[in-house]
């Protein structure tokens, strides 16, 4: 009988744990409070279980971003507690939890992915055709936007985060569709509908981080499918694809006219000084040049308290042509964290990165297309200093690696 409680006691965790992060993911939108809630139970899900799971490689992953958050304690215990470093703290906790979390109850619900993997897809679906009813509402005004380095608004989202989770959808669904794992004929043709809408949508509403991501993304993934398959027409039919969806969007494309518009005068800008001022590319070049500057005064960090400190002195020293109001940061979470911890911080996040090449290696390309997407976004964003991408980051992953490792159990059943 106690083994019985405990076998149900276990079912019931998973199920909880499982549903909670589909709350937790449509609340991105919705409510932070909820989010938090989600890792909070995430957390206490993860101390209970997490010596049972088997995954030697999962948990390599999931150790590392332990680490992670060693590096910010010993920032704590270096530089002192403060407001700002405690909730540094609090996200990489959350990102701890959310990984570990979701990688186990995926594994334990892997017959019910598919069905996950259409209810996200329809949350983002809905968001997608919102967001395009009120661009072409006010569709004017949001070109003109365009070229100033604005964007089209996403409620409850920043457009860049909101790009990224428009990339990991199309992989999803497309790898979904490919690999022919959905069994039901109108599961199908509602994830083919979907795939269509989203992807037309992402063209119009992403920001160039999102549209970046993907593309680099899809080439790898492309390459590495057609290897598996030592298929030349696929490699060949793949890139046409992308050649033609390019086309048809510069084509008929307004925003997506405008974005190219836009960083081609960012180019322009570069190395003519105060031209550099209120151009996003150009900006953030600059502050990444700062960054380095940074890294290469302090190799060992600043502490996360005094980084913007020390980013805005070195604009002030660098005599930096622009203005006061355009020093941002470097939007480059290896800089972020080589400004905060120094090159032992960018060596961490480079080992994390690579301790995901075994589930890679045991997966098939939409993992790695995944993988990639995450990669270079942050290269141009510090996607773990936000709730919102940490979430993402941490639920993506694990839900491909389940989906699409060698070892899954979800087939198209003809």
């Amino acid at each position: 009988m106690p083994l019985l409680n405990n076998i149900s006691l276990k079912k019931f965790n998973n199920s909880f744990i499982f549903y909670l992060l589909q709350v937790g993911f449509l609340s991105l939108w919705i409510s932070p409070f909820i989010v938090s809630l989600t890792t909070f139970f995430s957390l206490v899900y993860v101390v209970l279980t997490f010596n049972n799971y088997s995954d030697k490689r999962v948990k390599v992953v999931c150790y590392l971003s332990f680490i992670i958050l060693l590096t910010h304690l010993a920032s704590m215990g270096i530089y002192g507690a403060s407001d700002t470093l405690v909730s540094k703290l609090l996200l990489v906790v959350g990102f701890i939890a959310l990984l570990s979390s979701s990688f186990l109850v995926f594994d334990a619900k892997k017959n019910h992915l598919i069905l996950f993997s259409l209810v996200i897809s329809g949350i983002v679906f809905v968001i997608n055709i919102y967001a395009i009813t009120n661009y072409l509402v006010h569709k004017a005004h949001y070109d003109a936007l365009l070229l100033q380095s604005k964007s089209i608004p996403i409620p409850n989202m920043h457009h860049i985060h909101f790009g990224i989770i428009n990339a990991c959808i199309l992989f999803l669904l497309l790898g979904l569709l490919v690999q022919k794992k959905i069994p039901k004929i109108w599961h199908r043709n509602l994830a083919k509908f979907m795939l269509v809408v989203i992807a037309i949508s992402f063209h119009i509403l992403s920001s160039r981080t999102g549209l970046l991501s993907f593309y680099v993304g899809a080439f790898v993934s492309v390459i590495a499918y057609s290897i598996q398959k030592r298929s030349y027409s696929i490699l060949l039919y793949s890139f046409l694809s992308i050649i033609i969806t390019l086309g048809l969007s510069v084509q008929y494309s307004d925003s997506f006219r405008n974005k190219i518009k836009n960083s081609l005068e960012d180019y322009n800008s570069w190395g003519k000084g105060d031209e550099i001022n209120h151009k996003s590319m150009g900006m953030r070049i600059e502050a990444s040049t700062m960054a380095i500057h940074v890294i290469k005064a302090y190799p060992f960090g600043v502490g996360i308290e005094k980084k913007e400190q020390a980013l805005q002195a070195m604009y002030v020293k660098k005599n930096t042509p622009l203005d006061l109001e355009n020093r941002i940061g470097p939007h480059n979470q290896f800089l972020d964290y080589g400004m905060k911890f120094g090159w032992i911080g960018i060596g961490i996040l480079l080992i994390f990165f690579i301790s995901l090449i075994p589930l890679i290696q045991n997966a098939s390309f939409p993992m790695l297309g995944i993988s990639v997407v995450f990669l270079v976004a942050l290269f141009f964003e510090s996607l773990f200093e936000r709730q919102t991408s940490i979430f993402t980051f941490c639920m993506f992953i694990p839900l491909f690696y389940s989906l699409f490792g060698f070892g899954s159990v979800i087939m198209n059943k003809k």
